[in-house]
């Protein structure tokens, strides 16, 4: 599966769907938006580790000219996720600390996908990111209060979805023994629920980074006494809007924003201090 072409009120479910999701966290969580391009440079990806790390097929492009015939362009590479670009703009800030900074995005994604017939398995995808930046107890307790708040907002209109801990690729090396220390540390809480075809998906996410991401691009003062952290919560726009329609009355599109903007307006606040 490629991808998928939004018509009408799918479009219109996709859009205000995303629009909920932007509009119920910020009013706890304000974040600054950024905007992504299509494209990363290979170095950023490099830095992490991503291509000795992450089970994923990166896809190169040549922007602006045309590669030989003999080898193709390897500078470039259509964005595999959100919050890579958001770690790119704050890389190298001068040193500066903060308690806590949140920010979001929306960007398409691209990854090589083998399980064909999965409609939740796209090669090409929209992902929703808020990113959490800043001392390792706010990042934590808040980017964790964050997520716990959009699946309550989703339960709220009637939809059942549960919650695994599973291991986190940005630590994965592909060690059976390192996934099983992640899972007991719960660095990746999954949303996961129903979708078309009867087929269970993770349709959002918790990541807990620790300090990978700010040390590695130079966010904040390099003393490892007091490197900041960061967390991200994710959403697969496609996934999710897949998922709940295939569990709204008729598939109604219509139906199912109604009972979003329901649950958005009936939600109770997060118990607890929000920064």
């Amino acid at each position: 599966m490629i991808g998928y072409r939004f018509v009408g009120a799918l479009y219109d479910a996709f859009s205000q769907l995303d629009g909920l999701l932007v509009s119920v966290l910020s009013r706890f969580w304000p974040a600054v938006p950024h905007s992504c391009p299509p494209l990363l440079n290979r170095s950023i990806l490099e830095r992490i580790g991503f291509f000795e790390k992450l089970p994923s097929i990166p896809f190169h492009v040549a922007p602006h000219q045309v590669p030989a015939s003999d080898r193709a362009d390897k500078q470039w590479l259509l964005s595999p996720s959100t919050c890579y670009h958001t770690f790119s703009l704050l890389s190298g800030n001068g040193q500066q600390q903060w308690p806590l900074r949140r920010f979001t995005a929306i960007s398409n994604c691209h990854r090589f996908e083998p399980e064909g017939g999965n409609p939740l398995r796209m090669a090409s995808f929209s992902m929703r990111e808020f990113v959490f930046v800043g001392e390792r107890e706010l990042v934590e307790r808040e980017s964790e209060a964050a997520f716990m708040y959009a699946v309550a907002f989703l339960r709220g209109a009637g939809f059942s979805i549960d919650l695994e801990v599973a291991s986190d690729i940005f630590y994965g090396e592909g060690s059976a023994a390192t996934r099983k220390v992640q899972k007991a540390m719960g660095v990746k809480l999954e949303a996961v629920t129903m979708g078309p075809a009867g087929v269970r998906g993770s349709v959002a996410s918790r990541n807990f980074h620790r300090d990978l991401f700010t040390s590695t691009f130079g966010i904040g003062n390099d003393d490892q006494s007091c490197r900041m952290h960061s967390a991200c919560v994710a959403f697969g726009i496609e996934r999710l809007l897949l998922s709940l329609l295939a569990a709204t009355e008729d598939f109604d599109p219509v139906r199912l924003i109604d009972l979003l903007r329901r649950s958005a307006e009936l939600i109770e606040a997060p118990e607890g201090s929000i920064i």
